[in-house]
């Protein structure tokens, strides 16, 4: 996926994860492989903007109000973000 496919593509939470907030922490629980997660106030915040499909350059835009950070810093690191959560069953991808 080229940095342009992915500016296009929708990201979104998949259905099989129970979540709860414990002290501005997200942990969440994958229902289909029972593996438990953690995030930090950066991961919870992009989970949390991940409540309806949002694009890499959304969840950027969002991102750089909340934090002070580089924006091709964020957007690197948001899209490994995004690419780990999906290689976990987290989330999914899509054209919208």
């Amino acid at each position: 996926m080229t940095p342009n496919d992915a500016s296009i593509c929708l990201y979104q939470r998949t259905g099989d994860v129970i979540e709860a907030d414990v002290g501005g922490e997200v942990v969440l629980l994958h229902t289909g492989n029972w593996q438990y997660f953690e995030f930090d106030k950066v991961g919870a915040t992009i989970w949390s903007l991940l409540d309806a499909p949002r694009s890499l350059d959304t969840l950027v835009a969002s991102l750089l109000t909340h934090f002070e950070v580089d924006r091709e810093q964020c957007r690197l690191e948001t899209k490994s973000f995004l690419d780990q959560m999906m290689a976990q069953g987290l989330v999914t991808a899509g054209h919208g």
